[in-house]
């Protein structure tokens, strides 16, 4: 491996530069060319007829398009390379960062595509249904008429160590589809939508995997994306290798990782993956879809322990595991090591997309693909984004907060600072400058009468006392007015807060692409953003303003290349 020089940066930081190399992975993004070439060098076989008839297969179930059923194909043949993103199935289609990275992975594809016309390029997203973690994929948020909603899954529904792909959907739908009823105005899109979660979410098999994939091809719909999941037969089939040399190395790999943590640590980094001397890079499945952790034990053999239970199975020797793996291959599957590992190694991958928790993993992991003999692509990183809805944007303006601040402060303060401007600046502050001027004329016409008459001070004082009791009168109005709009502010400053900060997070961690954005804007919204968004590496985070998406043709015909260019120069960041 090359050598680099030190660097203090993070891994995500590096890749977000322009220098020409990095010290914590493999490859820098200006190196891609280098990386596509040679990864010629290390390339899998192309998938097989009955391979490339799975996909088809899996993809005409969940609705996919002509674009993405063509797309498959390319995988059969040896001038193929892959741009790949991937993320956990979330619920409504998770997060908008996945879209975000699958547009990218398509961006990349086709420009690298034009600069090697010797060669295809296919755009893949890897959905991670073998991961065990509910919690990260159970919920998902939306702003409503006066706040954030939160929508999820029922624990109930899923068991300790069960893989989340499995999990079941059909009794959500219900609930959901009230709540989205509820909580969002009426739109020309929101009965397609809902009929569309009824499709994903409602039928007796629907499962977490399938109804993810189904939303996520539509709202990519024209793009020529191929969803791969791990829970298919011709995965496990190929990744089945890595996992036995995995076993056979008995945690071979864990030693690459803990020391790269050591590196991590001297830099002044928390490592992302924390692994005990004794783990093995795997997961144990039992029939009901749970994994159980694999661990080296003192006697040699294998410990099988269940993480969320610390329940354990009775030890095994690593050969019976094998045996196991060998007849059936979905009997061990990747864990956080070796998940990218296998993804590498079974597909052509020359670009992974990602976002700042992967760059860093990925640089903790990548000293363990030499264990494999496994080709480790470039990761480039996923564009940022910041979408602005056009009621978010009017209460910006209203209420005078820049939009730097919206994204980085609490909304209680901001409103603090509203409402006190207004008192020191608004009307309160006009009403009282109003009262001592006419004071001041008061007391100046009687001095100027020169008659110092009690009567006369008594008249004057008497019109003192009477504007006095006006203008109170007036000021008890306005302070009754200003506490109405002080809720008025609070219910502004909530829907601000939940479009941009929803539940302390960045939005692009936490807003669904669902609802409201295809409820609003309908599901070609992806599509009309697809030309706007920038993918290079160095870019800053990118604003748009969704109240200027434009209306025209066709969600299909919006992802060709050059036909979205007029439209969506219009589209200018907010």
């Amino acid at each position: 491996m090359a050598e680099h020089p030190a660097s203090s940066m993070t891994p995500w930081q590096e890749l977000k530069t322009d220098a020409a190399a990095c010290r914590w992975l493999r490859w820098h993004p200006s190196q891609l060319a280098s990386c596509v070439a040679e990864r010629g060098d290390f390339l899998p076989e192309p998938l097989g007829a009955d391979e490339l008839r799975e996909l088809r297969e899996a993809h005409a179930k969940w609705g996919a398009d002509p674009a993405s059923l063509a797309a498959i194909d390319l995988l059969g043949s040896p001038r193929t390379r892959v741009v790949i993103a991937g993320q956990q199935p979330g619920f409504l289609a998770g997060p908008l960062l996945i879209v975000y990275k699958a547009m990218a992975a398509v961006k990349l594809a086709r420009r690298l595509a034009e600069q090697n016309p010797g060669l295809d390029f296919a755009p893949v997203f890897w959905v991670a249904s073998e991961d065990h973690d509910f919690n990260e994929i159970r919920r998902a948020y939306w702003p409503g008429q006066s706040g954030l909603e939160e929508a999820y899954i029922q624990p109930s529904l899923w068991e300790a160590g069960q893989m989340i792909g499995l999990v079941e959907t059909e009794s959500v739908i219900g609930g959901l589809v009230g709540q989205i009823e509820q909580t969002t105005f009426r739109s020309e899109y929101r009965d397609t939508i809902i009929k569309l979660l009824r499709e994903a979410y409602g039928a007796a098999d629907a499962t977490v995997e399938s109804g993810f994939c189904r939303l996520l091809l539509k709202l990519l719909a024209g793009t020529g994306l191929v969803v791969v999941s791990p829970l298919m037969n011709w995965v496990r089939r190929r990744g089945a290798a890595i996992m036995t040399r995995e076993l056979e190395q008995a945690g071979r790999s864990t030693v690459a990782v803990i020391a790269r943590a050591v590196e991590m640590g001297a830099a002044g980094m928390e490592p992302p993956v924390h692994r005990a001397p004794t783990a093995i890079n795997g997961f144990w499945v039992d029939g009901q879809g749970r994994r159980w952790a694999l661990h080296r034990g003192e006697d040699g053999r294998v410990r099988r322990v269940l993480g969320e239970t610390r329940e354990e199975l009775e030890p095994v020797a690593v050969g019976e595991l094998l045996g196991a793996l060998a007849a059936d291959a979905a009997r061990v599957s990747p864990n956080v090591v070796t998940r990218a590992i296998v993804q590498d190694a079974i597909l052509p991958t020359v670009a992974q997309v990602v976002g700042p928790g992967e760059a860093a993993y990925l640089a903790q992991i990548e000293p363990a693909y030499e264990n494999f003999g496994v080709f480790a692509p470039v990761r480039w990183p996923r564009p940022e984004l910041t979408l602005i809805e056009q009621r978010v944007a009017r209460s910006l303006e209203k209420y005078e907060i820049e939009l730097g601040e919206a994204l980085c402060k609490d909304p209680e303060p901001l409103m603090e600072r509203f409402l006190r401007g207004e008192m020191e600046h608004g009307a309160l502050s006009r009403i009282e400058t109003l009262r001592a001027r006419q004071r001041g004329e008061i007391e100046e016409l009687y001095g100027g009468i020169g008659l110092d008459v009690p009567a006369i001070r008594a008249a004057f004082d008497k019109l003192a006392q009477a504007m006095d009791k006006g203008y109170k009168a007036i000021e008890e109005r306005v302070l009754q007015q200003r506490a109405e709009d002080e809720a008025h502010v609070r219910r502004g400053l909530a829907i601000v807060s939940a479009s941009l900060r929803p539940a302390g997070l960045a939005q692009e961690r936490a807003l669904n692409p669902i609802i409201p954005f295809a409820v609003n804007y309908g599901l070609d919204w992806v599509g009309r953003l697809f030309d706007k968004i920038d993918i290079t590496p160095t870019r800053p985070l990118q604003v748009v303003a969704l109240a200027e998406l434009v209306k025209g043709e066709t969600h299909a015909r919006r992802f060709e290349p050059d036909q979205a260019e007029g439209d969506l120069q219009r589209l200018e960041q907010g």
